[in-house]
């Protein structure tokens, strides 16, 4: 299994493109639908779009079920990720994947309608993964399995199928009605710790990371 190097942020200049790209962004909104939308409230720079700089690009057949494990900076911590497709631009190699296993974010609201997503290196995740990876253990035994892998959380297994899969155009949610910066999510647990409720939340756009090979 080939390992790749990933980077913490995405961007692509004309020359240099960073090793990472992914969703989710930083905040969810309003708790009264299901699913949840997520809102961008971080201004972000529209990077250049990938592949107009490309040399070569090869996109992999859906059936294509390779796996490549994609290294966090530090390269003590990996992803197991489906390649997608692979691209080179300026004669380096890069590879698209999309995680194996469920991408899935540990958040808490904000007043009435914000759900924020607690980042992965903020310290109040090492207090509340823990916590969260206990009851994951308690509730679900060997069935699932939360990680805490580089750029997002992963939860590993079998998922019931939720109602947001069977039915994306529910009465309760419409898509035609969302900013182009909300993104969806479906919280599978909550629970309250030190007198503030935390929610498990499940990340229903799709996740996509690049690498290069280190």
């Amino acid at each position: 299994m080939n390992n790749l190097l990933i980077a913490a942020v995405a961007a692509l200049s004309s020359n240099t493109m960073t090793a990472m790209a992914f969703t989710p962004a930083y905040r969810f909104g309003n708790p009264q639908s299901r699913p949840f939308p997520l809102t961008t409230t971080q201004q972000i720079p529209t990077p250049k779009p990938l592949f107009l700089a490309q040399e070569k690009f090869e996109k992999m057949a859906e059936d294509d079920d390779q796996v490549i494990a994609f290294m966090d900076v530090n390269g003590d911590k990996s992803i197991d990720c489906y390649v997608d497709s692979y691209a080179t631009v300026d004669g380096v190699e890069y590879t698209i994947g999309s995680p194996c296993d469920y991408a899935v974010a540990l958040c808490y609201f904000e007043g009435d309608d914000q759900l924020v997503p607690i980042e992965l290196d903020d310290p109040l995740m090492d207090d509340i993964f823990p916590i969260a990876e206990g009851i994951i253990e308690d509730e679900f035994g060997e069935e699932l399995v939360l990680l805490r892998t580089p750029q997002t959380l992963t939860l590993v297994g079998e998922l019931e199928e939720s109602d947001a899969d069977e039915d994306e155009d529910s009465d309760d949610y419409d898509d035609e009605d969302m900013e182009d910066s909300e993104e969806e999510v479906e919280i599978l647990v909550s629970f309250e710790e030190n007198g503030q409720e935390y929610h498990l939340v499940r990340l229903l756009d799709p996740v996509l990371l690049v690498g290069k090979v280190s």
